[in-house]
């Protein structure tokens, strides 16, 4: 198998990887970043221990687009969980700052 087949079978691979783990993980989005990261630093160190220039470079791209995925996953979440703490908050008091009561 050529190297442009292989790093093609890979990339599909990772875009079924993230699929799955999006499916199996959705109730859990901070395991699905672990999830994330962990390829990431095994991509960083798989990178690491190879001689191959064209080989170690596809190993850093692979773990920029694990890192990349994690990151969005994260800005996602805080998105979500703004929404949720502006949703619950109690409506401002219209007297607020206003007059006192005399009572």
């Amino acid at each position: 198998m050529g190297m442009q087949q292989q790093l093609a079978k890979e990339t599909k691979l990772i875009a079924a990887l993230k699929q799955h783990y999006e499916h199996y993980h959705a109730d859990d989005l901070a395991a699905l970043k672990e999830l994330y990261e962990y390829h990431a630093k095994n991509c960083v160190r798989a990178a690491e221990l190879t001689v191959e220039r064209r080989r170690r470079g596809e190993y850093l791209k692979l773990a920029r687009e694990w890192t990349e995925a994690a990151t969005t996953l994260q800005a996602w979440t805080d998105r979500m969980m703004a929404r949720r703490s502006n949703q619950a908050k109690p409506p401002d008091n219209p007297r607020k700052g206003g007059k006192r009561s005399t009572r």
